[in-house]
Parts: C-alpha cells; sequence; structure tokens
C-alpha cells in the first residue's frame, strides 16, 4: 500500500453535528452526573478509526495543460468548389477517412484525354519495337548468309592458289576466284553494318535503339501526364491522416475552395499528453520515464497514470521553467485539449510506518497532539508528525501502535479522560477496522512544512 501526500497545516476542526451536541446536552440535563463530568453511565460519541502501519510517499504537484497527441490543421491543395464535407465537429473519425470532397469534373476530362494520348504512345511503341525485331532478325540471318558465303570463297580462292602453283589451275581460274572471295568479304561487311544497325542491344549506337528509345519516351512522356493529373484528383479528396475527432469545421458544400484554404482541424486525443512546466527543487526529481499522476478539477474522483515522455533541457523562454510531456492514455477521450491538469511527483517514500488519519492530528503551541481511545476513555498523546496527506500523516510516539483507535475531528468540548464511544465514521479515514488505501494529495511544488517540520 502507498500513500501520495502534500503538506498541510493541521488544526483542531470541530465537526459533531449539532444535533448530536443538542441529544447530549438533552441528556446531561436529564441524568445525573457521573465520573469525569458526564452523566452516569453515558459515553460520549465520537468518530475513531485504527492507527495502521503501511507505505506513503511525499510528492510535490504543479499544473498544466492537457494538449492532443498529434493536431492536424487541413487546407485544401486543389481549387474547385466543395461539393461534399463528411462530419461535425466532435465527430470521430477514422484515418484515411473522406472528410472533404472538390469538384473534379476538369481534372477528370483532363484524365480521359491524357491516357488517350498514352494508349497512342504505348501503340506506337510496341509497333516499332515489332519492326525492329523484325529488322534485326532478317539482318543477323543476312549476316549468317554473308559470313558463310565469305568463307567458302576464301576457301575457294587459298586452294585455287596452291593448285595455280603446282600447275593445275590456270591464271584466269585463279583471277575468278579471287573477284568471288573479294565481292564475298564486300557482301559480308555490308551485311555487318546491316546488322548492326538493325541491333537492338541498349548500349549499341544502332538505329533500331534510336527509334525504341524515342518511342519509349514517348510513353514515359504520357505515363507522367496521367499520373500527374491522377495525383491532382486525389488531392480533391481530404481525407483524416489519423484516427481522431474533428475541433473545427470552417467549410460548408458549395464553398469555393483554393489553394491555403483552411478546411477542417482533427485532433488525435488517444493518447494525450499533459505539458506541465517544471523549476526549482522540483527538477532533481523530474527525468524521462518519471512516473506521474494526473488529475483534473472538472474530472473529480478521477486518477491517470503516466510517465514523463520528454524534458526540456533549456528553459521556456522569459521563465525559470522547463517542459515536461507526460503521455497519458486516454481511451474514453474523457481528457480534452486545453483541460487544466494537475501532475503529482513523488519526492519520499517511506515503508511501513505508522498512518494515522490526518483528521485525529492536531497542532498546538508545543507540538502536535491527537486524541486516541484508552480503555474505553480519550486519552491525548503527543506525538511527532512525517509525511502527511488529507487522509493520512506518518506519526510516532508513546502510547500509539497498530489498531489503536484514533478519534477524529474531535469536539472542542471533549476532554482527557471522558468515557467515549466509537461511531461510524464520515470521513477522514477509514471506519474502524478498515486499512488505509492509496491517496494522491499532493502539496504544491515550492510550498513550505507545516510548524515542527517533518522527519
Amino acid at each position: 500500500m502507498t500513500i501520495s501526500v502534500r503538506a498541510t497545516k493541521i488544526s483542531l476542526k470541530p465537526i459533531l453535528p449539532a444535533a448530536l451536541l443538542a441529544a447530549t446536552i438533552v441528556a446531561s440535563g436529564c441524568a445525573h452526573r457521573g465520573a469525569g463530568g458526564m452523566p452516569g453511565g453515558f459515553a460520549f460519541p465520537v468518530s475513531a478509526a485504527p492507527i495502521k502501519r503501511g507505505d506513503i510517499a511525499q510528492t510535490f504537484r504543479v499544473t498544466g495543460t492537457v494538449a492532443p497527441l498529434q493536431t492536424a490543421a487541413l487546407s485544401s491543395v486543389a481549387s474547385g468548389t466543395i461539393l461534399l464535407v463528411n462530419g461535425q465537429i466532435g465527430q470521430h473519425v477514422s484515418q484515411g477517412q473522406l472528410l472533404v470532397k472538390i469538384d473534379d469534373s476538369i481534372l477528370q476530362a483532363e484524365l480521359r484525354q491524357n491516357q488517350a494520348l498514352l494508349e497512342a504512345a504505348q501503340a506506337h511503341y510496341a509497333s516499332v519495337q515489332a519492326n525492329a525485331t523484325g529488322t534485326m532478325s532478317s539482318a543477323n540471318a543476312g549476316l549468317a548468309s554473308a559470313q558463310s558465303a565469305a568463307s567458302t570463297a576464301d576457301s575457294t580462292y587459298q586452294r585455287d592458289r596452291a593448285l595455280f602453283k603446282q600447275g593445275f589451275v590456270s591464271q584466269q581460274a585463279l583471277d575468278e576466284a579471287q573477284s568471288a572471295a573479294a565481292a564475298a568479304d564486300a557482301a559480308l561487311r555490308s551485311a555487318q553494318v546491316a546488322a548492326a544497325n538493325a541491333n537492338l542491344s541498349p548500349q549499341g549506337p544502332s538505329s533500331a535503339v534510336a527509334d525504341l528509345r524515342n518511342a519509349k519516351a514517348a510513353v514515359d512522356t504520357a505515363s507522367a501526364a496521367v499520373e500527374t493529373v491522377l495525383s491532382q484528383i486525389d488531392q480533391t479528396n481530404v481525407r483524416a491522416p489519423f484516427d481522431g475527432v474533428i475541433v473545427n469545421r470552417a467549410v460548408d458544400p458549395g464553398s469555393l475552395a483554393a489553394p491555403g484554404t483552411p478546411l477542417m482541424e482533427v485532433d488525435q486525443l488517444n493518447p494525450v499528453y499533459v505539458n506541465v512546466g517544471v523549476s526549482g527543487d522540483g527538477l532533481t526529481y523530474v527525468h524521462s520515464g518519471t512516473p506521474v499522476a494526473i488529475t483534473v478539477g472538472s474530472i473529480p474522483g478521477r486518477t491517470w497514470n503516466g510517465t514523463v515522455s520528454y524534458f526540456n533541457l533549456a528553459a521556456d523562454p522569459g521563465t525559470a521553467s522547463y517542459t515536461a510531456r507526460i503521455r497519458i492514455s486516454n481511451p474514453d477521450l474523457a481528457l480534452r485539449g486545453g483541460m487544466v491538469a494537475q501532475a503529482a511527483f513523488v519526492q519520499t517514500r517511506k515503508s511501513a510506518v505508522l498512518l494515522a488519519p490526518t483528521a485525529s492530528v492536531y497542532q498546538t503551541d508545543t507540538g502536535y497532539s491527537m486524541f486516541i481511545i484508552d480503555k474505553g476513555m480519550s486519552k491525548v498523546v503527543p506525538v511527532d508528525v512525517g509525511i502527511q496527506n488529507d487522509d493520512f500523516t506518518e506519526v510516532s510516539g508513546a502510547g500509539l501502535a497498530p489498531n489503536v483507535m484514533a478519534i477524529l475531528n474531535h469536539a472542542a468540548t471533549l476532554q482527557p479522560g471522558m468515557p467515549v464511544q466509537p461511531i461510524p465514521s464520515g470521513g477522514g479515514g477509514p471506519p474502524a477496522g478498515g486499512a488505509p488505501g492509496k491517496a494522491h494529495g499532493t502539496k504544491p511544488q515550492g510550498s513550505g512544512q507545516p510548524k515542527g517540520g517533518y522527519h
């Protein structure tokens, strides 16, 4: 069990109802006086709760504001008449949901035109590619034939030269073989040039490659024009950038949108940040990852637990305060942007100490005291106090132990030695037999200690 605290000045505050005091007076007038100045057999009714042993923590508190995790101010990129506004202030939206639609009829017509140009460019590219492929095949076949003919003619010429030297071939036959070899070689060079011009290798300098590149460039240009128009059409559809809530709607259907025209604002509120300023001694206790308890005055009875996500190392301009951003889960969206929140940071923790209801401790000229019930009688005991909050106070002193009943907010008429009767407490501590629970009280940052000091 851990109890958060804030320093508070304890004072005697009688809270017995007037009706109870009136009943006591009536009883006093109707019965004879007994021991201790009380009517015979009458016990003074008091609210009481037991002292317990437990854990307690001292905290300091700073004020901050709730801020959305993300904020998107949506504005127009395209020009045109607004056809649809889908959503009202406070409405939840999902990421990608269409919020505003701007007229795109002109862009749709331009898209159809560009798509037709693209189809024509693609058809021309296919034709050039087919022709180039056929030409290349034909040129390669001619080259192979010329290579074979040149090789045959050269072999014949070389053979005739050898036979001419032996006297088996005439000069005329040799000359004819030489002429045939030369003609075949010329035909081979011509076929090589034709094959090179028809070559479709990207690294080649052929005219076929140039034609294909030009046709492909025309396709790319037409495709880029289509993509551009598609992008412009998409800009006429304004969508939610994330799951969130519409916090501002600036236009209605029929309005004329132009680039920069504000349309809507969407906030992401789960989770949220609580931004607080920390200064002075509080800087010692705050860093990234520090746990924090958050409360909001407009939502009583609830506490949100989170951690410091970011802690600025530079002071806010004109102040000695450093901003801490605390990330808080907010699934029910109870926390909204701009709410004032209190953040409680732990300074000190103590374990297994005696905890008395704070309402039972009061300050005197000499220190602190409290009334306890001792053998059915009220008894005043001096106490030393340590960490405390609105519900519990760390106490030590003679006669204090677990399960000793502490009298809460006693009446001014209660005197030491009076017979007392515990009644169920109406606040300020747990009922008799109960155990201290977790509390969330804090002390403001920089507040001092009560007179007498803390341990």
